[in-house]
């Protein structure tokens, strides 16, 4: 366990967009630092190293796992590379922070729009709640630079690679499990990408909450839209933006009223918060808002949704846990 006065050392693999935010957010903490990079691409390792000088950087990480002294991984890397790099990083016996999509890089969870949603919830604010919508409506460029073009051509690249944090939102704010899903996946005519870019679920939520969620990286808008609407006994609590703008009403208010929340940057300051939390998970073993072990049943709830798209049925999830060996949650 690392030394409390000592910087914590962290190895970044991976030297995309999400990779090189990683490290400005590595790099705005006086108690953190990198202990080195890996890329197998040479030119992000010599763009990199360019403001970086001095910093060990490798085309491997067995080799960087070897040559560096690191008190945890951070694996930013395409999903497909990404469960042997986890053995590796286990083999060497240190802490992984990972992205999706087995991930403990939930950072949507920790921006204050979720935690205020989950704290009306769970407080009944509003009442019970009973139903739901989540629409995410956005046209996607795959292609644009700056954008990872691994989605293109992966299988179920709007599921695995944005479906699976609005599904893991749903977990965390609604504190509750789905015990059924029904899906359907599809891929419009004029999709760039290879595979479904178009997913519709039914969710049903112990409790008997009902949700219908939509999401699509190839609608006909370039505009984002996006609602996050649950109707409770006494009333309805609605975010209105992607990473912001909660409001409420009880069942006769005559209109939507916002609700305070501290400003944040998206993606840096709930990324800072996470590191915070995994930083002092290490170092204190205080809990973390997100594990490995909380997020296998997000990943879980995804392939189920997955499998009911394949099969036409919907998927009650203590069959497919038990199929599938898992534990069902606490």
């Amino acid at each position: 366990m690392p030394v409390a006065s000592q910087p914590f050392r962290i190895l970044l693999a991976g030297l995309g967009n999400r990779g090189r935010m990683w490290a400005s957010i590595i790099e705005e903490r006086a108690d953190v630092t990198l202990s080195g990079v890996v890329d197998v691409d040479p030119s992000a390792l010599d763009a990199f190293a360019a403001r970086h000088p001095g910093l060990p950087a490798f085309p491997d990480l067995g080799a960087a796992l070897q040559a560096t002294t690191s008190d945890a991984v951070l694996l930013v890397t395409p999903p497909y590379d990404r469960l042997p790099q986890a053995a590796q990083v286990f083999a060497a016996g240190l802490p992984l922070l990972a992205e999706k999509p087995l991930s403990v890089g939930l950072n949507f969870r920790y921006l204050p729009v979720s935690r205020k949603l989950r704290e009306l919830v769970i407080a009944q604010a509003f009442g019970a709640p009973g139903f739901a919508q989540f629409t995410y409506l956005r046209n996607r460029d795959g292609r644009r630079p700056g954008l990872n073009k691994y989605p293109l051509t992966m299988q179920h690249p709007m599921m695995l690679e944005q479906s699976i944090h609005h599904l893991d939102l749903m977990r965390f704010c609604y504190a509750r499990e789905v015990e059924q899903v029904l899906c359907r996946t599809w891929n419009p005519a004029w999709s760039m990408y290879a595979h479904d870019s178009n997913v519709s679920c039914l969710l049903t939520f112990t409790g008997g909450l009902e949700v219908s969620y939509l999401g699509t990286w190839t609608g006909g808008w370039d505009e984002l839209q996006f609602q996050w609407r649950t109707d409770c006994s006494r009333g309805v609590i609605v975010q209105r933006e992607l990473f912001a703008d909660l409001a409420t009403a009880a069942v006769t208010d005559p209109e939507l009223a916002p609700v305070a929340l501290p400003a944040a940057r998206p993606f840096y300051d709930d990324s800072a918060a996470l590191l915070a939390d995994f930083v002092s998970h290490v170092r204190a073993g205080t809990p973390l808002a997100c594990s490995g072990a909380d997020h296998l049943y997000t990943l879980a709830l995804c392939f189920a949704a997955i499998e009911s798209d394949r099969t036409g049925c919907a998927v009650a999830m203590d069959e497919f846990y038990r199929r599938h060996g898992i534990p069902e949650p606490a």
